[in-house]
């Protein structure tokens, strides 16, 4: 056992939101109908996306390293210039502090207030309790407020494929979470525990940044990089297998902005709505919903109108119900139904 593995403590935290919480979520599936096809080529390492190396040393910020890293990766794509965001602004607010790991969705939820500048709140090579010491002085939270994450997806799970076709479609990164016994987290993962559970004794609960793909020894893989420095793994990166994520991956997200289109005048409706919809629900009365608050400007006009209600749609409902003076549950009742056939 190396001086690693003996201090490293899990940084990812299994999700004890209700289920209810859960489905408001901002999912995948909601506003993406298909995902381009994935041009899979066997790519030289050198070629590889490669970007700064980060180190959580002993602290359980793997998660706060991820998405700083995301953010990161956001501003080069934009700017051509890579930022380094601090981690420890996002680690230092989150809900369960001073215990270690944070969860995914309030990492992201965290950022959209906005992160400051490591050259600022310094977060490499440090402990939880060295991390959440760091004095952030009001001029550097402001620093932060410049730099606000938009929205963001979560999922699919166990999808490589989306994955890589995400990465390949728009160059961001993707958060990607995996679960291992510390044995088995190489240079290119295996599974050696075929009964290996997530919240089991020694099981490794882990956040990790998704850069780039490619076929290695001819299986569809992705290239990640961890946050345990550039002295493991090839120089800070390791490569997942298809077989790896399928049963590995346990949380997957990454940002998106919303774009709205606000019409000058609204359009009259060319579809009677009849039934009472709500998050969870799934058919076609979904999807005519999402295409005419699309047109009203309560959905993103970026986002498939797939046939999903999930979070996004509810904050659409939302929208739409408070404009027009009703109550905002994000539920299409009867009232909601009647002001929709009648726009």
């Amino acid at each position: 056992m190396d001086e690693l593995e003996k201090k490293f403590q899990n940084g990812a935290l299994v999700d004890i939101r209700s289920e209810a919480e859960k489905a408001k979520d901002f999912k995948f599936e909601e506003i993406v109908a298909s995902v381009a096809p994935v041009v899979w080529v066997e790519k030289i390492s050198t070629s590889w996306r490669k970007f700064p190396i980060f180190n959580q040393d002993s602290s359980g910020s793997c998660v706060a390293q991820t998405l700083a890293k995301l953010m990161g990766v956001l501003y080069w794509l934009k700017n051509g210039v890579y930022v380094h965001y601090s981690a420890t602004h996002i680690y230092q607010r989150r809900s369960n502090k001073p215990s270690g790991g944070m969860s995914g969705t309030q990492a992201f939820d965290i950022a959209q207030g906005g992160v400051t500048l490591e050259v600022l709140t310094p977060s490499q090579d440090m402990n939880d309790t060295q991390m959440d010491g760091i004095k952030i002085e009001s001029y550097k939270e402001e620093v932060g407020k410049v730099f606000k994450l938009g929205n963001y997806l979560v999922g699919p799970n166990k999808d490589l494929e989306t994955v890589a076709s995400i990465i390949q479609a728009t160059g961001k990164a993707v958060m990607v979470w995996y679960y291992f016994k510390y044995s088995e987290w190489t240079d290119v993962p295996e599974i050696k525990d075929k009964n290996l559970g997530l919240s089991a004794v020694g099981t490794v609960r882990h956040s990790v940044t998704a850069v780039d793909f490619t076929l290695y020894k001819g299986k569809k893989c992705l290239i990640i990089e961890d946050s345990w420095g550039p002295n493991y793994g090839k120089g800070g990166q390791r490569i997942i297998t298809e077989d790896f994520h399928k049963v590995r991956n346990w949380f997957t997200a990454h940002p998106m902005n919303f774009k709205f289109d606000i019409p000058v005048t609204p359009p009259a409706p060319v579809f009677i709505f009849t039934k009472t919809m709500k998050i969870g629900d799934q058919n076609d009365e979904v999807k005519q919903l999402k295409i005419f608050l699309q047109k009203l400007g309560f959905f993103p006009a970026n986002a498939s109108a797939t046939s999903y209600f999930g979070g996004v749609t509810r904050k659409g409902v939302v929208g739409f119900q408070l404009s027009r003076g009703l109550v905002g549950d994000g539920i299409v009742g009867k009232v909601t139904l009647l002001e929709l056939n009648k726009s």
